[in-house]
């Protein structure tokens, strides 16, 4: 009896280590197999707009004080500091039943008001900021400062309102910049009208058109290299199939295309390879005396990168027809 109690202990044991071995053996090994995907395009005529994008926040225009009537005394406020009044609307009460009101759609600051029935002063004031016209300040990179004018029109969205899109202005440009280590940087006064929904205050996204070219010869911007003596070139495909190296002038690029200038001409063929990295994630076959037991259960799992980076925000694509191409040179940018 006792030995069949130890045999079926020892049974147990072998069968527990050799789970233990098959998991410890079956870890899953990851090999990277690097492969070129070639595809061509054709160079074909393109809207191209090359757009500078800059945060920045609600601001007023004007911000004023307003005086009160130096002949009246003072009653009460209607309003209090931080409240938005429409224009027409009663701010400010005097004691002979006539009141200060709004001229303009504004927020309240700060006052300055005599006590109750006293007669005002030359130094009270209720101070407002204008909410008709705002302005939005964006900062503006050295190198783009002189694709931007004073007059140039913005595209202007809200944090809190993305799909809604309002037009402004440039009115102003810093003629000093300012210095910092990553380079100097200037200032764009963004002016545009308030359609009675936005709050000083809020994060704005400004969209400037720099340059714009429309139905341009164009290529996607993926194929276009630089090389080591500073030239740009594309892989141009021949009738025949074969492919040669060409030098290209290039023009304004936008996150799509890059307008071609001369080495090329419409319907011509260039190549564009683009290197995917397959991730491989096997198991060993040596799974331990009992098979059906560790690493081997999990199977094979791939994962496709590109140039080290997955696409479509972090998540594998279902397929390879999802993977958007990237250049394995250096991406051409005017």
């Amino acid at each position: 009896m006792k030995r069949k109690i130890l045999l079926i202990i020892i049974i147990i044991l072998i069968v527990i280590a050799s789970f233990i071995i098959g998991r410890q053996v079956g870890i899953n090994t990851e090999d990277d197999k690097t492969q070129t995907v070639i595809t061509e395009e054709t160079v074909s005529n393109h809207d191209i707009k090359k757009t500078l994008t800059a945060s920045g926040t609600v601001e007023a225009k004007t911000t004023e004080k307003l005086e009160l009537s130096t002949s009246k005394y003072f009653k009460a406020l209607c309003v209090e500091d931080d409240d938005t009044v429409n224009k027409g609307e009663k701010i400010l009460e005097y004691t002979n039943g006539t009141y200060l009101k709004a001229p303009y759609n504004c927020v309240v600051i700060s006052h300055k008001v005599p006590e109750t029935e006293n007669k005002c002063t030359s130094s009270n004031y209720i101070e407002v900021s204008n909410l008709d016209t705002l302005i939005t300040n964006v900062t503006i990179n050295e190198n783009e400062i002189n694709d931007v004018a004073i007059g140039q029109e913005v595209e202007i969205s809200l944090t809190a309102d993305s799909k809604k899109k309002y037009t402004g202005k440039i009115t102003k440009l810093d003629s000093v910049g300012t210095y910092a280590t990553s380079g100097t940087t200037f200032t764009a006064t963004v002016e545009f009208e308030n359609d009675n929904t936005i709050k000083l205050g809020m994060s704005t996204s400004c969209t400037i058109i720099l340059k714009e070219e429309k139905e341009v010869a164009s290529v996607p911007i993926e194929s276009v290299s630089e090389n080591s003596n500073g030239e740009q070139y594309v892989t141009k495909i021949n009738e025949d199939g074969s492919t040669q190296e060409v030098t290209v002038e290039t023009g304004i690029a936008d996150e799509n295309y890059v307008q071609i200038i001369s080495g090329l001409s419409l319907n011509d063929k260039v190549q564009i390879e683009t290197e995917i990295t397959e991730s491989t994630n096997s198991s060993n076959n040596n799974q331990g005396m009992f098979g059906g037991f560790g690493g081997g259960m999990n199977g094979e799992q791939k994962g496709y990168r590109q140039n080290g980076n997955m696409p479509n925000g972090g998540e594998p694509p279902t397929d390879r027809g999802q993977m958007k191409q990237s250049q394995s040179g250096t991406n051409a940018s005017k």
